[in-house]
């Protein structure tokens, strides 16, 4: 049981404006919100700082790296668990969802040996206590594998597992358009294949895209369904990809990569989910289509942080721009209250009474969003 908590003299973002005030929490949840500005008695002044409803990311390939930080080099799980959790709370994120990839390749042989580790590491440091944020995985499925299936089924029944994404990454279309990108710097830069097999590779994979991947999608998301889960369909390129995942009970459009795709899932009722890097950085480095440009036109449903972190946070700021010129609690809920809602987790994303005590209180260094300190659950943890 948590003591009484105040937090005092702080700008909160609620969810339809920003108000100077005071906030006190108890026993994890949020119990009262004041306009009072400054509370002698408070335990936190934030100094007319922000207070940030935590961020909720259910895209992040961290962990991964923390595992094999090297081609060849496998870190302790558990270790890797912890250094994750303290990357993803130093960036303001309370609720975070690991995605892990699902189904082997030429080109990650020892995905599946990872995949149990990560899951493995992850149990065992929160059977110790050794996590600060709450994390959940979120495991995205490779459909040209043939055996993804089975895979996914295997690991569905883990309470871990709380989101489910197929993707398909052969050359030639959705995220990996370049064929000669996926040749040149991911088959033989970065895999250290010989041209002749990079080719193999190819040829297989665009063969397993026709062939295998649509049946693994359904096979995967039906299961998934049935166990549950929200299903996301990742890189959309074009209408009948849209279609496919609409026909299909697909809720989530992860990364769409045309407007067109973003457009046709956002009308239909499917949630469009994008990068924060994308959105900072002013484009996709694929050549994909920008999250600003879907945010301007009103198609953005949540931020994701993807393979940065931080991104999050200062995607939220960004958005508050002239050039974008969104009202803070609209561009906070993109990466709180929305992302919380897409996968059923009523219980937080919002400063409410009721909601649970995870927060965020921000500082604007040069504009830069700087997260000062955080609480998960009502627990003050960075």
């Amino acid at each position: 049981m948590n003591d009484d908590q105040v937090l005092t003299n702080a700008r909160m973002v609620l969810p339809d404006r920003v108000v100077a005030g005071t906030l006190q929490m108890r026993d994890g949840v949020i119990v009262s919100i004041g306009d009072d500005k400054s509370v002698r008695s408070a335990t936190h002044d934030l100094a007319g700082d922000y207070l940030l409803p935590g961020l909720v990311d259910l895209h992040t390939d961290s962990l991964e790296g923390h595992l094999e930080p090297r081609k060849g080099v496998r870190w302790n799980p558990v270790s890797a668990a912890m250094a994750h959790d303290a990357t993803v709370i130093a960036a303001g994120v309370t609720t975070v969802f690991d995605a892990l990839c699902v189904g082997d390749s030429i080109t990650r042989p020892a995905q599946t040996e990872n995949l149990d580790q990560m899951l493995a590491g992850l149990a065992e440091a929160r059977r110790h206590g050794l996590l600060r944020a709450d994390h959940l995985v979120h495991l995205r499925c490779e459909v040209t594998d043939p055996a993804v299936a089975g895979l996914t089924e295997q690991r569905l029944a883990d309470p871990q597992v709380r989101l489910v994404s197929v993707m398909d990454h052969a050359p030639g279309h959705r995220q990996m358009k370049e064929v000669d990108y996926y040749r040149n710097t991911w088959l033989i830069e970065r895999q250290g294949m010989s041209p002749e097999e990079a080719d193999r590779e190819i040829d297989l994979v665009i063969e397993r895209s026709t062939t295998v991947a649509p049946v693994m999608r359904k096979a995967v998301t039906d299961m998934a369904h049935a166990h549950g889960q929200v299903v996301a369909s990742h890189d959309d390129e074009t209408l009948a990809h849209v279609e496919e995942a609409l026909e299909l009970g697909i809720e989530i459009a992860e990364f769409p990569t045309t407007e067109e795709a973003a457009r046709t899932a956002h009308g239909r009722g499917m949630a469009v989910l994008m990068g924060g890097p994308n959105l900072v950085r002013g484009g996709s480095h694929f050549g994909n289509v920008a999250t600003g440009e879907l945010a301007k036109l009103g198609l953005l449903d949540a931020l994701m942080s993807d393979y940065i972190m931080s991104s999050m946070l200062s995607g939220v700021f960004r958005l508050t721009r002239d050039d974008f010129g969104y009202d803070l609690a609209k561009a906070v809920a993109l990466a709180t209250a929305n992302p919380a809602r897409v996968v059923g987790l009523d219980d937080r994303g919002q400063i409410a009474t009721g909601q649970r005590a995870d927060l965020i209180h921000v500082r604007l260094v040069d504009d830069l969003p700087v997260v000062v300190a955080v609480w998960c659950a009502g627990r003050k943890v960075f």
